[in-house]
């Protein structure tokens, strides 16, 4: 994830909030979640609005319309498509085979929670739409559940990305368990220069 920060933060640098849109999007539509981590595209672009890059309002709806979006395609997908997409070999199979037991388990639970919890579940996120599609469940009924847990999951990523760039030592003393997100966004803050630096020293076109 490391190697992928400084990328993020120069595309995010270059073409701004819609970089979190499509992230946020191609998570769930086509698995790109299993490569590239939305979640910390959200919390650099959070941090970043802090710094005055972006408004943070745009961050947050390119966060939730993105994953909304992203859901509902993985959802049609999976429903009018079943399985045919899911390789079986390579890295996307291997982690499909994976989740997809966790996955399925708590689905069959409590089908529409799932849903909105699967939102805050690293893969299972990724996941959950394409399973609710493959068991038919009432669209209406996912889009209810699912819109609840966009919600709080773009909400409170942002949250954390943003007061992340206010008091970084505050969050990691209140979360434990988030201090590696909080540890990422302080490489964040030194990779933020760099690319700034580097940017800037590059010759303008035309």
């Amino acid at each position: 994830m490391d190697s992928l920060l400084p990328a993020i933060i120069e595309h995010l640098i270059k073409i701004g909030p819609w970089v979190v849109f499509a992230v946020a999007l191609a998570e769930t539509a086509v698995f790109i979640g299993l490569l590239i981590p939305a979640e910390a595209t959200v919390l650099i672009g959070a941090f970043m609005a802090d710094q005055g890059y972006f408004e943070v309002e745009h961050i947050f709806a390119g966060a939730f319309a993105g994953g909304l979006i992203g859901d509902q395609t993985g959802y049609l997908l999976g429903r009018y498509s079943g399985g045919r997409f899911v390789g079986r070999g390579g890295r996307f199979g291997q982690v499909w085979s994976h989740y997809e037991v966790l996955t399925a388990k708590l689905f069959r639970r409590r089908a529409a929670m799932a849903v909105t919890v699967a939102r805050f579940l690293s893969f299972v996120r990724t996941l959950m739409p394409w399973c609710a599609g493959m068991s038919r469940m009432p669209y209406l009924r996912f889009l209810a559940y699912d819109m609840l847990g966009v919600l709080g999951w773009a909400g409170g990523s942002v949250a954390l990305g943003y007061l992340a760039g206010e008091s970084w030592k505050l969050i990691a003393g209140a979360l434990g368990t988030a201090g590696g997100l909080v540890l990422a966004l302080i490489v964040v803050a030194v990779a933020m220069v760099a690319v700034r630096r580097r940017l800037k020293s590059e010759p303008s076109v035309g």
